[in-house]
């Protein structure tokens, strides 16, 4: 998710504050923070990730609440290794997560179990606010109407209406190169399920067909518009055993190569 309207999301993440009184923040589908409201980091937190090994433990359970997410499609909802409460709600587009909105490092009404040799620490953790937990609830519902909000999705809409367009272009510009979905994958940071998920929506097609298709309406207007040999065309339109490309050709276009090039006015297509 790269395209946001972040003005009119710090908005929204205001108000949900001035109701709540409760940090949230928002991420893309990178897992990667993009927008926080009022602050990136409590003094408590921003203190104890002064340790390296505390920070890793605080970053263990920020990726296992996105796998959590990502596996269920639902809300994470936890206590941290300092005894904070987290939740992460996903913003779903359809089948697809598109981002994750998230509100953390409260200290519930109860919750007095951190202790630590620095001193500092243990004042900054005793000066976080005391949150109830049925406030924590309300907080967590509000979360999820916000998840689901249309206008929320709409801030992120305009690089979700350009994806289609973005993975087409690249699988055109890129023929020879390496398409696999693994290699799809890491280009556009989407899981496999998500790749799967969006070449069914936008293509109504398997990734392996999608490409291939490509492929062959390539070498077709090759044939067509130049006077390349027909082995080149196949080794520019990334498939380079010629015997595999004739044989999909004709199975595509109803005529072998050389037949079309000669014909292809005549040809059905």
């Amino acid at each position: 998710m790269k395209t946001y309207d972040l003005q009119k999301m710090q908005e929204l993440l205001h108000d949900f504050y001035n109701l709540t009184g409760i940090k949230i923040c928002i991420y893309d589908n990178t897992e990667t923070e993009v927008c926080y409201y009022p602050e990136k980091l409590t003094p408590f937190c921003r203190l104890l990730r002064e340790d390296k090994a505390a920070d890793e433990k605080c970053r263990l359970c920020d990726r296992r609440a996105f796998a959590e997410c990502k596996r269920t499609h639902r809300r994470a909802v936890y206590s941290c290794h300092a005894g904070l409460v987290e939740c992460f709600s996903p913003i779903l587009y359809g089948e697809r997560i598109i981002g994750y909105i998230v509100i953390g490092q409260i200290r519930t009404k109860d919750a007095d179990c951190f202790q630590s040799e620095d001193e500092r620490l243990n004042e900054l953790y005793r000066a976080l606010p005391r949150v109830k937990m049925d406030k924590i609830n309300s907080a967590i519902h509000i979360l999820d109407a916000c998840a689901g909000y249309e206008y929320l999705k709409a801030l992120v809409s305009d690089y979700d209406a350009r994806i289609d367009a973005r993975i087409s272009s690249y699988i055109e510009e890129n023929l020879t190169g390496d398409l696999s979905v693994s290699a799809l994958c890491r280009q556009f940071r989407l899981s496999r399920g998500e790749l799967y998920s969006l070449f069914r929506e936008y293509f109504s097609s398997s990734v392996a067909d999608f490409v291939k298709m490509r492929k062959l309406e390539k070498a077709r207007l090759l044939l067509e518009e130049t006077r390349l040999p027909v082995n080149k065309v196949a080794e520019l339109c990334g498939i380079p055993d010629y015997n595999y490309f004739s044989k999909q050709f004709k199975h595509r276009f109803g005529a072998s190569p050389s037949a079309w090039r000669k014909n292809f006015v005549g040809i059905a297509r």
